[in-house]
């Protein structure tokens, strides 16, 4: 099974699009968005009131993708997309079977921006031990944070990943970790796969029967967390 992943769109148009090209073009059986999904439009009242507009739009583009899309929210995203269509799906605390493969979504980061998609680290500890348990060799977690210490620089040489997601994935071993959240940190190490978009237009197929991925519309350029 081979699917399309990628985070960190915040809202760019284009980068949505030529998601849906690749989608199509490549035939993926899913799509992936591990958060940070929208962006901050102009011309309303209030941040959220311009993410909940933007949402409906972004719903409606995916409902007509050539995959099936599962998708967590993120720390800049400020409502959740709350999909109605069985196209369309949350990930988050949950689990969805798919290909012969079992999807577990946590959306939850560590105190960034102040935003609502972020919890202490004892809090993200404890949300954790409530996943559908157990992980085997089919489970695939999307998270929107990275492990720490796992692909997740951030300003100044911090690393920003959570040290209880890095703990439970050691005590729960899965097929594969998709997030995003560490935009310089889009890459891959061992069965972690960061897939920042970072608003540029790349991402990566994964197939989650070999772990093989492919980089797809990298741009040059170093891109900040």
């Amino acid at each position: 099974m081979r699917v399309l992943a990628s985070a960190d769109v915040h809202g760019r148009w284009p980068v949505y699009l030529l998601l849906l090209t690749m989608a199509r073009e490549h035939h993926v059986a899913a799509i992936v968005l591990a958060g940070d999904l929208l962006g901050d439009l102009n011309g309303l009242d209030t941040p959220e009131e311009a993410q909940r507009h933007e949402a409906g739009m972004l719903i409606e583009l995916l409902e007509g993708a050539a995959a099936p899309v599962l998708y967590i929210m993120g720390n800049d995203d400020l409502i959740e997309l709350a999909s109605g269509s069985h196209r369309v799906q949350s990930l988050h605390g949950r689990q969805v079977e798919y290909g012969g493969f079992k999807f577990v979504g946590y959306q939850y980061s560590l105190p960034f921006m102040g935003g609502t998609f972020e919890k202490p680290e004892a809090d993200i500890q404890i949300d954790l031990s409530r996943l559908p348990l157990p992980f085997d060799a089919k489970t695939v977690l999307v998270s929107h944070s990275p492990a720490f210490g796992i692909l997740d620089p951030g300003f100044g040489g911090f690393q920003i990943g959570s040290r209880s997601l890095r703990e439970f994935l050691e005590a729960n071993p899965c097929r594969a970790h998709i997030h995003g959240h560490s935009h310089a940190g889009f890459g891959r190490k061992d069965n972690h796969f960061n897939v920042a978009s970072a608003g540029k237009t790349r991402a990566m197929i994964i197939n989650l029967e070999t772990l093989q991925h492919q980089v797809l519309g990298l741009e040059p350029g170093s891109v900040e967390a």
